[in-house]
């Protein structure tokens, strides 16, 4: 949840809207895309363990639920592509993983980190490539600490990259950073 916060904040403060805008804005975004997902996860640690695959739907759910009324209400407020954007691939690119989350364990935080990255990349370009070695190490971690196997890991961060990737290119159209 930190990758989403930063991002948002970031894409947020270099956008042209008001300072008042930029305020709204932060927090919509902040809430929709961290505070409410972790405070559901939050609030029923006592009975659900997200690392068993069979107990990601409701979490996976409520982040969906989340992430497309912060998207909403982002476009209702007109704010920035980008940063509609990217709550909008939050939304579907957890869909995706709940999908995939039916017969198979996907690495949600390697999906977390590398679609955050691909639109800082969108807005920044280049300057942001050195900070996808973040990947690399969210995603070592996750082996290491033996929460998933390196395909899924990879398949994780595949639904981040491509997934954002496309949507911002092609539903967004947003012209391609590199």
């Amino acid at each position: 949840m930190l990758a989403s916060f930063t991002a948002f904040l970031l894409l947020i403060i270099v956008s042209q809207d008001t300072v008042l805008q930029k305020s709204i804005q932060a927090v919509t975004s902040i809430l929709f895309s961290s505070i409410l997902p972790v405070a559901f996860i939050y609030t029923q640690r006592h009975w659900l363990n997200t690392d068993e695959r069979t107990e990601r739907f409701l979490p996976l759910v409520v982040g969906i639920v989340s992430y497309g009324t912060g998207f909403l209400a982002l476009r209702l407020m007109d704010a920035s592509v980008i940063i509609q954007a990217l709550m909008f691939c939050y939304a579907t690119n957890t869909l995706l993983v709940l999908g995939i989350t039916q017969l198979w364990k996907v690495s949600v935080h390697s999906t977390a980190i590398s679609g955050p990255l691909v639109a800082l990349s969108y807005r920044f370009g280049i300057v942001v490539a050195p900070f996808y070695l973040l990947i690399l190490l969210v995603g070592i971690s996750r082996v290491v600490l033996r929460k998933h196997t390196i395909a899924q890991v990879i398949v994780g961060i595949l639904i981040g990259i491509i997934g954002t990737g496309t949507q911002m290119y092609y539903i967004f159209q947003l012209p391609f950073p590199f």
